[in-house]
């Protein structure tokens, strides 16, 4: 019911944007309801306990915090954020120096002249030298405001590229503990088709001494090489499996190629993962200041708002200053030469000082349509955030309806395995002795190798799925010698005269 009331509400943010073209974010997601009650993956009744303050110790996994920390520091994706990252910074200041006058200088050296002639006679040359020394400023006075509007929206562009960057390692953190879990799962499940191999090529010696005496026929015989050379087959192919695993966890940890990387004997057994308590989730509101990637597009809502308001200021008078001071050496009388120390005859040095007021009277459309592409991206931005929101409470339940089915799944197939098991151990003697055929005891071992299976694919799946929950919820880890907490809630407001660096740090 409260994922059919947010579909119809999702129709009234699109509403609200087309009334309004700057809208906040607290605006933006006022027709959607936000109760923890109608979040469908509470469960009823549960208590709201804070989310976890580290999900990597967790996982209760030896060596997934020392992955992750490789990854952060050796992977070339987050290298190349961070880039982005310093570059958004420096945009920013950039853009800040419009609020300050701008001052340069130059030094001009010229010399002209050419011969004497006098009545078609040339009586020698003549040249003169000239230096020209000059300092300039100009400032465009922020009458209304619209530099300062440009300058806070670059701060809030470069606020949410940090926000980007801090997503940006939460999820590379959240792949770096899966691919651990993928490449241990495919070790297993390796080592399982590897005694699959070991229990063939047994049955097949067995069977061969029987059909030496007589006691087999040759059709257990040719089942028995067929069940032993499908054990091969699929054990190339979880081989492969691992390979590629380990590969792949590899590139995310900036070793490739080095073919160093193993997984663990056994996938761990986080806390909390065989009980069944409800997970600690929070309200929908605290995601919104807890996820990176939201909070970025509330930067960027902001910021297109700021682009729409310094657009339709670009309609006002500009007034700007322009100031000069030069200095020109001339030659002295008598002379064509000026020399250096003449720059600084400062009886010759002349000032201006002007004052420009200027008011766009007809721009050959060029402001409307600016003004109409900055409202444009503002209802962009909106539309932006709020997807943005809900996909992040899609995620957390998505996350949490498959943590119980996956938990009951596993809890089935750890069943299925026992059983599977203990039927093959029964078969296998009841075979040797002489009472059930080949058929039979093939039949068993191929169930119980395909229970296992299915019950490690199941853990490595359930651990998945709690590592796409820790990272929906947007939740914190920390690593040793460094406090990481992926909430982004540190980012100063805006002061009332334009941003501070802590916008942007």
């Amino acid at each position: 019911m409260a994922r059919a009331n947010w579909a119809r509400q999702g129709v009234a943010v699109a509403v609200l944007a087309a009334s309004c073209a700057t809208p906040g974010p607290r605006e933006a997601l006022e027709p959607i309801e936000t109760d923890r009650a109608n979040w469908a993956a509470v469960t009823e009744g549960a208590p709201a306990t804070p989310v976890t303050d580290n999900w990597l110790a967790d996982l209760a996994d030896p060596v997934v915090e020392e992955v992750v920390a490789d990854a952060l520091e050796n992977n070339f994706n987050i290298q190349a954020t961070y880039a982005r990252v310093q570059a958004s910074r420096n945009v920013a200041r950039a853009t800040r120096s419009s609020l300050l006058p701008s001052v340069s200088s130059g030094l001009n050296a010229s010399r002209s002249g050419g011969p004497i002639i006098f009545q078609g006679q040339q009586f020698g040359d003549q040249f003169q030298t000239n230096f020209d020394l000059g300092l300039s400023l100009q400032w465009e006075l922020d009458v209304w405001g619209r530099l300062t509007d440009q300058t806070r929206a670059a701060y809030l562009d470069a606020a949410a590229q940090n926000l980007d960057f801090a997503a940006a390692r939460l999820s590379l953190a959240a792949n770096a503990a899966r691919g651990h879990f993928n490449l241990t799962a495919a070790k297993l499940q390796r080592q399982l088709a590897e005694r699959d191999v070991e229990t063939g090529e047994a049955n097949l010696n067995i069977i061969e001494r029987r059909y030496n005496r007589g006691i087999s026929t040759s059709l257990d015989l040719r089942l028995a090489r067929s069940s032993l050379a499908s054990s091969q087959a699929a054990l190339e192919g979880r081989k492969q499996q691992e390979l590629e695993a380990s590969r792949q966890l590899e590139v995310l940890l900036g070793r490739y190629p080095s073919a160093s990387i193993e997984g663990l004997s056994s996938l761990p057994n986080p806390t909390g993962l065989s009980d069944s308590r409800p997970m600690s989730l929070g309200t929908p509101e605290e995601l919104l200041v807890r996820r990176p990637d939201i909070v970025a597009a509330e930067r960027r809502l902001k910021a297109a708002g700021l682009r729409v308001s310094q657009a339709r200021k670009a309609f006002l008078p500009q007034l700007s200053l322009s100031a000069s001071v030069s200095e020109n050496a001339l030659p002295p009388q008598g002379s064509t030469v000026a020399t250096f120390e003449d720059l600084f005859d400062f009886d010759l040095l002349s000032k201006r000082l002007v004052g420009n007021l200027t008011q766009p009277i007809f721009q050959g459309g060029r402001l409307i349509a600016n003004e109409r592409q900055a409202a444009a991206n503002a209802r962009a931005a909106l539309y932006d955030y709020a997807t943005t929101a809900l996909t992040a409470w899609r995620e957390v339940e998505d996350a949490v309806a498959a943590e119980r089915l996956l938990a009951l799944r596993q809890e089935a197939l750890a069943v299925a395995f026992r059983e599977a098991a203990a039927a093959e151990d029964l078969t296998e003697r009841r075979y040797l002795a002489g009472t059930t055929n080949i058929f039979d005891l093939i039949n068993a071992q191929q169930r119980r190798i395909q229970a296992e299976g299915q019950l490690i694919d199941a853990q490595r799946a359930r651990l998945a799925n709690r590592v796409d929950l820790y990272l929906a919820l947007g939740a914190p880890y920390q690593l040793k010698g460094e406090e990481q907490l992926a909430e982004a809630r540190t980012a100063k407001p805006l002061t009332a005269m334009g941003p501070s660096e802590g916008d942007v740090l």
